[in-house]
């Protein structure tokens, strides 16, 4: 008998309605993976026979949008959440690569080839990620490459020539080692040498798309681990080189240690994931140093040298990423409020920040690094993490309050 996954509401609805209108649709990737080692899953990805356009045609506009140039999605809107529905594809033909103009014949140029779902299973990454679960038809979990068997012996596998893979897409490497990191599974030996041979190949790929798997990294259970593959296998260097120069001086070894404090707490279910939150436990050392002298101090001053300094420190930490302006502010907010935690006597301004709760957590973590009197912390209150809203409300405190739309003239009460 197949085994019997519990897949949340609103992705098994979409996979249901799909099915309804004569599609093909499964749960695949990741999600399944983590469901079979028993962590529950971040996102929940669908793959169908339908069209991106076919797909909007069954959820309607309102309800669904289509992205991507090089990948065209579907990106379906429910119960607050954004779930991405992908069409089966194919890897094209050396015929059909060979007319495109900007294509080398490596590297992903496109991936809009539709093609079955055994296709689409041939062009995944790794055998673990190519899963697919069958609510509606019955057969359980699709399995075409041993991802199952793989999965129980914690190896990383590559469907194909990982060779060939990785120059495809060198983000791939990434994963991997995420996959190492995170679940510590074992490397397969040729993908292992496949990784030292292309590791430099990891600065073609697009720096929007590795600062997306940075964020992704930081804000996993497992950052400290997953960087520290990262820096075992010469890809760091790559991936973030402020972090990777400074690994074993007291910034670099700062934010390991505050990134697996975080970890630890997000496993435990002591705080929510906040992506703001990850950034600052990276960031917070570098800013100690550069406004708090060698000495690394946080009594530095408010005022606009120091956020400029601090604006200054946060692009040459992401230098090559374009950190949106929201999370440089939403991070120097935060490590901002550490300075006036110190003070005898907090303003009741400043424990009413809606910052605060990160900021009190950063400094937990800070007492703990070294060795603080905890009599530090006594006097604040404790940090309360709600729920994943927080974040959201956090947000809207950033944006600008809306102008109010004039209203037209009535004619009976315009002035003559």
């Amino acid at each position: 008998m197949p085994p019997t996954l519990t897949i949340e509401k609103a992705p098994t609805e979409i996979v249901q309605r799909l099915h309804a209108a004569g599609h093909e649709a499964y749960v695949v990737g990741g999600a399944v993976r983590d469901l079979l080692l028993g962590v529950q899953p971040k996102d929940f990805d669908i793959a169908t026979s339908a069209s991106p356009e076919e797909v909007r045609a069954v959820f309607g506009r309102g309800r669904c949008r289509i992205i991507g140039r090089r990948f065209r999605l579907a990106h379906v809107f429910m119960n607050r959440n954004i779930y991405e529905v992908s069409t089966f594809r194919r890897c094209p033909s050396r015929e059909e690569r060979r007319g495109r103009k900007s294509d080398d014949g490596l590297m992903i140029w496109n991936d809009n080839q539709y093609g079955s779902l055994e296709e689409d299973a041939s062009r995944r990454d790794f055998t673990v990620n190519s899963l697919y679960y069958d609510i509606c038809g019955g057969r359980g979990i699709i399995d075409f490459w041993g991802g199952q068997k793989d999965l129980k012996n914690k190896l990383v596998r590559a469907i194909g020539d990982p060779v060939e893979r990785f120059a495809e897409d060198p983000v791939r490497m990434l994963r991997a080692l995420k996959l190492r990191g995170q679940f510590g599974f074992k490397l397969e030996e040729s993908l292992a040498r496949a990784l030292q041979q292309q590791r430099d190949n990891l600065s073609l790929a697009s720096r929007s798309r590795l600062f997306e798997e940075l964020l992704k990294v930081l804000s996993t259970c497992r950052a400290e681990a997953i960087l520290d593959c990262l820096q075992e296998y010469g890809l760091l260097l790559q991936f973030w080189p402020v972090l990777a120069q400074s690994w074993e001086e007291e910034e670099g070894q700062l934010a390991r240690f505050l990134l697996k404090e975080q970890g630890r707490e997000l496993q435990e279910g002591k705080i929510h994931l906040s992506k703001a939150m990850s950034l600052s436990c990276a960031s917070l050392p570098y800013l100690m140093a550069a406004l708090g002298g060698d000495d690394m101090k946080l009594d530095w001053k408010r005022n606009d040298a120091s956020r400029q300094l601090a604006q200054k420190t946060l692009r040459n930490l992401f230098e090559g990423y374009s950190l949106p302006n929201y999370f440089q502010e939403r991070v120097i907010s935060i490590c901002f409020l550490l300075p006036r935690l110190l003070v005898k006597r907090p303003a009741p301004k400043t424990l009413r920040h809606y910052e605060y709760k990160y900021a009190r957590k950063l400094l937990e973590y800070l007492c703990a690094y070294y060795n603080w009197d905890t009599a530090l912390l006594q006097k604040l209150p404790e940090a309360v993490f709600r729920n994943q809203d927080d974040e959201k409300q956090a947000q809207q405190k950033q944006r600008r309050p809306q102008r109010r739309k004039k209203l037209p003239e009535n004619k009976h009460t315009r002035k003559q």
